[in-house]
């Protein structure tokens, strides 16, 4: 049996939408335990100035709206979550090695892409 090639790229589109919704959904569960922790525990809280400031304005904060609003339009807060941890990035470089931030940073990649290049037309 052979599929055209329209339904190998649907398939493809609707298996990264799948895994970005799944991975997306766990991100918010996990940023939202991991930011309650900072605002409801015992630990005191440095901030080293206004560069954690504007870092934290993109993560945790850029990534928690975008993978939210990603839910509903895929396009937009892929965007606004792929773009906050871009800045994020070039903010603090040191957190490119940490792999629980870019495991977090994979749902909004795939939402970015998805919403810009895979999601069909029709849908």
């Amino acid at each position: 049996m052979t599929y055209s090639n329209s339904h190998r790229q649907k398939t493809l589109a609707l298996t990264v939408l799948w895994a970005a919704r799944i991975l997306g959904a766990l991100g918010i569960l996990f940023l939202s335990y991991m930011i309650l922790g900072h605002v409801f525990g015992d630990e005191p809280q440095n901030l080293n100035g206004i560069s954690d400031i504007v870092a934290l304005t993109f993560f945790p904060g850029g990534l928690l709206l975008g993978l939210v609003v990603a839910l509903k339009f895929e396009k937009t807060g892929g965007a606004i979550a792929f773009v906050s941890m871009c800045v994020f990035f070039l903010l603090r470089p040191d957190t490119l090695a940490n792999a629980w931030i870019l495991g977090l940073f994979a749902p909004a990649l795939l939402f970015f892409i998805y919403g810009w290049w895979l999601k069909p037309r029709s849908l």
